[in-house]
């Protein structure tokens, strides 16, 4: 990026997040996730670093956000400051070498450097102010300096204490929030009323607050964590000599501390803290983002003091991004074995909930234009159910007229395919389709979902062998895969005679197959696993499933209409008669066995690990019992099993009341 780019790069982004900042600290109405901002500003942040000569006025110098209309403004006995973030270990251990410089400089090394780690509790920041050991003024942090008074409001907040021992004036510095539980109540409530929902607890909390009826705030379970004190005049003599010190002050005047602060001694124990609470912080009914890092010596803190921003001596180190932004590089096409035309955006490769993305499925042109994306575009993406990105929406302010829109119609012209649209019911298919059945792609897609493990599960042909078979002309149909001889792949790079009979053997157990496994290795459309497995249990032998008619699929629990008539309309097709009649011949296909109906009617979802067994021998066990399993927690669920380290699944189950058991009372259940 050269320097104009750059400087107008930097001024869409200033832009961009001065509005956010307005809306997230001014407004309680955030159109973006903390996380999705926190990519902006690290963004603005490396490219004020590589361009320095532009980082005046910028909001990385800022704190906080306007003070509303309707509330007294109150000037802070005690400036209010956010903190530096950091977002992996390499940058925790840049960010110790840097204190550590800072400690040298300032000569304070002879003092212990240890760390206090405290929760970041993603609430509204309070700022409380006791003097003659009364609460006198609460007030919101607002712009660090200036916060809006509604010490009324906090009144009703049951866990701020009105009196406390001390005489001095002191500052208590902590954040309001509100269950999760209870966000799901109200938000039931609201939508009830025709009222809008609140987006998240740090929404609900800080509306709440903001109420102009302090009865209306006594009604709502208000909860704090204090997790800081200063104290505006010099003591004479202070005996918080550490962090620590200060939240057993805290703690013995009342005020609600979180107790899951550790003393940590090393960067290394801190990273041992902040991998446990990434696996557990869903399972807390407060919000968290991350951890706070603070130096526990007060000598050194003040010694190292605070930048225009933040203090030097604490940092926030924020939990792997769900949400994120990128840019797009370029949309492409992805074939489907039906023939389905996907498209997929290629990304600027970033990191998000743990692992790199540099694609995303944008689904059909309808999702591309309801989104407006468009090559070039800087997008939000996040990890839906933390595992399939997905892009959420278009940053459309950060546009610079040089983006290109993308027309799925225009794509298959340029490579010379005829597409069409499918009926569905009455109605025509969202995605497009190449007409053109044998072309070459599809028939890839075919044969890589024919073999994969939940279809044939021919371990060793995975998707590069199967094109590498095909580009060589040793496979262009299903029966060729279980024709293969060893002379057919002598000689060629990467099949030695070791791998070649591996494969070979791997082919023949594939020759004896479970129902429901080849019902799903013959990629009918919406016949997915679950389905496979349904038709299988029905009809009992392939003969039986072939020569269904389409009243006898419908009535199968789960099936349906629309699949019925893809099942029929498959076996109808020419082709698709020949390809089974060449398969049969070398396959013995097994009748799905069923374990009894001890479980019929019952519904399971499986969270976390389980220590006897993997999940999908959990799963299969759970239906050859007649259960069902399902991916996500509803009202419907009869059963969650919950294992080693479950995650949102646990949460849901007792937000909605439905039974959790662990694995050894499921062992018993079946």
């Amino acid at each position: 990026m050269d320097k104009k780019q750059a400087e107008k790069r930097i001024k869409n982004l200033r832009k961009e997040i001065e509005k956010h900042n307005f809306l997230y600290h001014t407004k309680d109405a955030p159109e973006i996730s903390d996380q999705a901002y926190d990519a902006l500003v690290r963004e603005l942040l490396d490219l004020e670093a590589s361009f320095p000569e532009f980082k005046k006025e910028s909001p990385t110098q800022k704190v906080g956000g306007k003070i509303l209309e309707g509330f007294e403004k109150v000037r802070h006995a005690v400036s209010q400051w956010s903190y530096d973030n950091i977002f992996g270990f390499d940058e925790l251990l840049a960010w110790e070498e840097k204190i550590k410089r800072f400690i040298e400089k300032e000569g304070v090394q002879n003092e212990k450097l240890e760390y206090i780690v405290e929760l970041k509790i993603d609430g509204l920041k309070v700022v409380l102010t006791y003097e003659e050991g009364e609460f006198v003024l609460g007030a919101t942090r607002g712009d660090g300096e200036v916060g809006e008074n509604i010490t009324e409001n906090l009144k009703m907040v049951k866990n701020i204490p009105h009196k406390v021992f001390s005489k001095e004036k002191f500052v208590a510095v902590g954040e309001a929030w509100i269950k999760k539980s209870d966000l799901f109540k109200i938000n039931k409530e609201r939508a009830k009323e025709g009222l809008p929902e609140y987006a998240n607890p740090r929404n609900l909390a800080a509306g709440t607050l903001r109420q102009l009826d302090t009865s209306f705030v006594a009604k709502r379970d208000l909860q704090t964590f204090v997790y800081d004190i200063e104290f505006p005049q010099k003591r004479a003599d202070d005996k918080l000599k550490t962090h620590e010190d200060e939240l057993v002050f805290l703690k013995k005047h009342g005020f609600n501390v979180n107790q899951d602060f550790a003393l940590c001694k090393s960067v290394e124990e801190i990273e041992k803290v902040y991998q446990a609470w990434v696996k557990k912080r869903d399972k807390q009914e407060f919000g968290i983002d991350g951890l706070v890092i603070k130096i526990n010596s007060k000598k050194i803190c003040e010694a190292l003091g605070y930048t225009a921003k933040a203090p030097r001596f604490a940092v926030a180190y924020k939990f792997p991004a769900e949400e994120v932004t990128t840019k797009v590089l370029d949309i492409n096409v992805q074939i489907g074995r039906t023939g389905a035309l996907t498209p997929v955006a290629h990304l600027a490769p970033v990191l998000v909930a743990g692992s790199t993305v540099s694609r995303t499925t944008l689904h059909n042109q309808d999702e591309i234009d309801r989104l407006d994306v468009r090559v070039g575009d800087t997008v939000i993406i996040r990890k839906a159910g933390d595992i399939i990105p997905e892009v959420v929406s278009v940053l459309k302010n950060l546009r610079t007229g040089s983006e290109k829109k993308f027309s799925i119609e225009k794509f298959a012209e340029k490579h010379g395919w005829e597409i069409v649209k499918e009926k569905v019911g009455k109605d025509l298919s969202a995605a497009w389709y190449i007409k053109d059945k044998n072309n070459i792609a599809i028939k890839k897609e075919e044969i890589i979902h024919f073999v994969s493990k939940k279809g044939m599960n021919i371990v060793g042909l995975g998707d590069k062998i199967v094109e590498f078979l095909m580009d060589e002309g040793l496979v262009m149909e299903r029966k060729d895969i279980f024709e293969l001889e060893a002379g057919d792949l002598e000689g060629f790079e990467g099949f030695k005679e070791k791998s070649i009979q591996n494969l070979l053997n791997a082919i023949k157990d594939a020759r004896e197959v479970e129902l429901h496994k080849f019902i799903y290795s013959l990629g009918i459309r919406h016949v997915g696993e679950e389905t496979a497995e349904l038709l299988a249990k029905r009809f009992k032998t392939f003969e039986g499933f072939r020569n269904a008619k389409k009243e006898d699929l419908a009535e199968v629990d789960g099936v349906g209409e629309v699949v019925a008539e893809s099942v029929v309309s498959w076996f109808s097709d020419k082709d698709n008669i020949l390809q089974v009649e060449g398969l049969l011949p070398f396959l013995k296909i097994k009748i799905l066995k069923s374990g009894g109906d001890k479980l019929s009617g019952l519904t399971f979802v499986l969270t976390g690990t389980l220590s006897n067994m993997s999940r999908d021998e959990a799963k299969k066990k759970i239906k050859d019992l007649g259960g069902k399993v399902a991916n996500s927690v509803s009202k419907n669920t009869d059963y969650v099993v919950a294992g080693e380290d479950p995650g949102s699944k646990l949460t849901d189950a007792e937000r909605l009341g439905v039974k959790v058991i662990n694995e050894n009372d499921f062992l018993r259940l079946i």
